[in-house]
């Protein structure tokens, strides 16, 4: 069965104690929907969608875009400095 494969970085990196994620998935799905499959396996990333956003291709993402397991996928999140 195909993965998305999704790059954490800063907090939410540190809060699972790994650099990425890997969710099942059937074919190409909207982000909206990866959003919440992440947020199914892994609970304790929830906190970060609600200050941060699902970037594809090193692009910001609308929740209605399709992502394929294929594409790069990340969760960029607040990180601190100015």
């Amino acid at each position: 069965m195909p993965q998305f494969t999704i790059l954490l970085f800063g907090p939410a990196a540190k809060a699972i104690e790994a650099d990425r994620v890997f969710v099942d998935g059937a074919g190409s799905c909207k982000g909206e929907e990866l959003k919440s499959r992440i947020i199914r396996q892994h609970p304790s990333l929830e906190q970060y969608f609600q200050v941060g956003r699902l970037a594809v291709n090193h692009g910001f993402i609308a929740e209605d875009t399709l992502i394929d397991p294929s594409d790069e996928i990340a969760l960029i999140t607040m990180v601190s400095g100015g």
